[in-house]
Order: structure tokens, then C-alpha cells, then sequence
């Protein structure tokens, strides 16, 4: 295992839109560019959305699995710049999350009963859609939160796939405050074998409109803004919690992933940003996940919050900066 410590770049290197000006930037030049580029559909059988970034000329593509209660519009901003580096991009609505189908009525709920579902929805998505976009050419794996579980999950289970994968605070074992994992996960089967197991965590609540920055996981007051207005906008945007079912299986899918039998079977270089101030995931968890597989680096990012892609920009064009020279590797 590798371990760095990322260095903030110089303020100006023009990597990404100023804070102060990007709304403006987003509204006016990156959410109209996407859509002139973007090719929308769905996995009909399974009912997930999803948009690809096609370009002919691409250095490779890049799949996106993002993390809980998220959507594919939260990452625009991304795409638009891994897009602008030359890479084509796909990215799926896992279920349960933005326009993607629902198992519950509840849509502030997420709901799954097997983890591997997601798992197996990611790999459906990349054998039958992003396998003929890619022709042939490298596929980068981009996982945040819950989608790091999903993606080195299924790095495990399809060590083929992907050359590269880059997993920012990966949902590998969830903090859980003053209640141990094995204490919650009997809350959660107690819930489950009475009937309960759609219900809502207690721990958890509905969408907040009025969310405070303080008390989300961006370190960018911008990114944080922009994104809020969109949810206020479309329920479709408004996932906020998990079931008991779900947190069940997210304990248990982080115990799973990092277990020394299964981080072995990882073929792929991992590339795994940690955050400093996090207060979702625990660092333990990354440390054991990135020391068993074999081609691993940890990197620190600090002074900022779980959602690193959403930090200001003197860390988040060192962040871009380093994600394209690890991506690049390949190319020569």
C-alpha cells in the first residue's frame, strides 16, 4: 500500500469554475453543453436510468457510480470536466435514487433487500450499454460513498472490467456515532423480521430543503447551493434516507468488501481519496481495504468533508489533477 497526502494546487489554474461565479457557469455553459451531447435512456427490464457522454475521439471512458441519496445531475459539474479532459462518461441512477425505479412508495426512501443488487444492476449497465460505447478502449471506474462499496464490490466479482478505479471515501464501514456496527445491524434485523424493514431508519429523516451547509458533507458553500436548488425543484432529487433493510445490508456489504478473502481478487490499480473531516465512513475500513489488494493507494485529503468532488477549488483541481494523471497512466 501507497500512502500521499494531496497538495492543494495555486488558486487560478482555470481547472474548474470559479466558486463565486458558478451558477452562472453551470446554467450557462456546462448544463447546456451536456445536454447538446448527452444520450439519455433506460435498462427497461430493470427500469434504470442512465446518460452517456459519448465522444469519438475519447481517451477511454469513465463510469460513474456515485453515492447514497444521490443522482446523476449532482455530478454535471464532473462529468463536464472529465469530459473537457477527453474522456467519454456513463453514469446510472442505481435504484431506489433519482430517475431510476422505486421499491418503495416513500420516494425520500432507499430501499434494497440484497446489496449485490447493485452490484449486479452496475455490471448489467456496463456490458450492455457502456461496452459498445467504449470500443474497446480503456474503462475507468469513478466511485464515491455508497457507489465505492458498489465499486469495489464489483471490482471483486468482475476483476476484468475496469484497468483503473478511483473510489472517493468509499462506503466501506459506516460511522455510526456512539452505537456499535453489531448493535445496529440487530436493530436492523429486529425491524426486518417484524415486518418493518421498508421503514424508515430512525436515525434518518426526510428531505431538508433548507439544509445548512454546516451540517452537509460538501466543503464548497457553492457546489452545496447549486445542487440544493435543483433538489428543491424535483422530488425525483429529494432521496434523504435509508430503510432498515438498506442499512442492514450496508453494514453488511462494507464487512464483506474489505475482508482479506475478497480485496484479493482485485486486479484493478485503486486509487482511494480519503477525507479528512469525514463523519460518515470510517478511515480504518479504507486503510484495510487499500493494505490487501494489490495495486493500492491511499491518499489524504485535508481539510475537507466526506464529498471531496464537492471541495473548493484549490483542492479540487489538485484532486482533478491527480485523478487524470492516475487515469492517464494507461495512455502512455
Amino acid at each position: 500500500m501507497r500512502k500521499e497526502i494531496l497538495e492543494t494546487a495555486a488558486a487560478g489554474l482555470g481547472r474548474c469554475f470559479a466558486e463565486e461565479t458558478l451558477r452562472q457557469q453551470m446554467d450557462g455553459v456546462a448544463e447546456p453543453f451536456l445536454a447538446s451531447v448527452c444520450v439519455g435512456g433506460t435498462l427497461k427490464e430493470q427500469g434504470l436510468y442512465y446518460e452517456l457522454y459519448p465522444q469519438s475521439a475519447s481517451k477511454g471512458t469513465i463510469v460513474i457510480s456515485y453515492g447514497f441519496t444521490e443522482s446523476c445531475l449532482k455530478y454535471h459539474e464532473l462529468i463536464y470536466y472529465f469530459y473537457r479532459e477527453g474522456y467519454q462518461v456513463a453514469v446510472m441512477d442505481h435504484r431506489g435514487h433519482g430517475k431510476s425505479m422505486r421499491e418503495v412508495e416513500d420516494v425520500t426512501i432507499v430501499h434494497i433487500d440484497l446489496f449485490s443488487r447493485y452490484v449486479k444492476d452496475l455490471h448489467q449497465f456496463v456490458k450492455t450499454v457502456v461496452g459498445p460505447m467504449a470500443q474497446e478502449k480503456p474503462l475507468y471506474l469513478y466511485a464515491h460513498s455508497m457507489g465505492g462499496c458498489i465499486g469495489a464490490f464489483y471490482l471483486e466479482q468482475y476483476p476484468r472490467d475496469f484497468s483503473r478505479a478511483v473510489l472517493n471515501a468509499p462506503m466501506l464501514g459506516l460511522k455510526l456515532g456512539i452505537c456499535p456496527a453489531w448493535a445496529a445491524r440487530v436493530l436492523c434485523d429486529l425491524k426486518v423480521l417484524k415486518g418493518e424493514g421498508k421503514e424508515r431508519l430512525f436515525t434518518q429523516s426526510v428531505f431538508d430543503p433548507e439544509e445548512p451547509f454546516a451540517q452537509s458533507s460538501a466543503s464548497s458553500q457553492a457546489r452545496h447551493s447549486y445542487y440544493l436548488e435543483k433538489r428543491q425543484r424535483d422530488p425525483d432529487y429529494q432521496t434523504s434516507s435509508g430503510s432498515y433493510y438498506w442499512g442492514k445490508e450496508a453494514i453488511n456489504a462494507g464487512k464483506f468488501v474489505i475482508s482479506a478473502a475478497q480485496a484479493k481478487k482485485v486486479q484493478a490499480s485503486v486509487l482511494l481519496f480519503q477525507a479528512e473531516l469525514d463523519t460518515l465512513v470510517k478511515p480504518q475500513a479504507h486503510k484495510k481495504f487499500i493494505g490487501r489488494i494489490a495495486d493500492g493507494t491511499l491518499v489524504l485529503v485535508k481539510g475537507v468533508r466526506h464529498e471531496i468532488y464537492r471541495a473548493p477549488n484549490e483542492v479540487l483541481e489538485a484532486y482533478l489533477e491527480r485523478i487524470f494523471a492516475f487515469y492517464g497512466q494507461d495512455l502512455g
